[in-house]
């Protein structure tokens, strides 16, 4: 796995644990799951919106995404399916759900 790409899926989130624990770590599943969705929805805005004009950052409980402008006020959130109540359970469970899920809701917020 190259070590700069974002983790896809439950095989690519163990194998960055592994990674990581390897070189002296403490990460858990959970820890490289929130990363990777953080990081992998920061991708999807900047690539809807055309530009960093937008931070993704989690709410406190680590159940939804949210989308915060150059101003600081929030914009947008995404969230997780109710039969998950999470992102990272519903990552576990099916990964791309999430990946298309979390598309979903950029073309909501961003509204392209």
């Amino acid at each position: 796995m190259d070590e700069h790409m974002i983790p896809e899926n439950m095989s690519d989130v163990r194998d960055r644990v592994v990674l990581m624990q390897a070189r002296g770590f403490e990460v858990t599943e959970e820890d490289v799951i929130k990363e990777a969705l953080r990081n992998g929805f920061q991708d999807i805005i900047d690539d809807r919106a055309d530009g960093a004009y937008f931070t993704i950052r989690w709410d406190e409980t680590f159940t939804e995404l949210w989308v915060v402008g150059m101003d600081s006020e929030l914009e947008g959130k995404a969230t997780p399916n109710e039969k998950f109540g999470s992102f990272i359970a519903q990552f576990k469970e099916n990964a791309s759900d999430v990946w298309f899920a979390l598309d979903a809701a950029s073309r909501k917020i961003i509204g392209r």
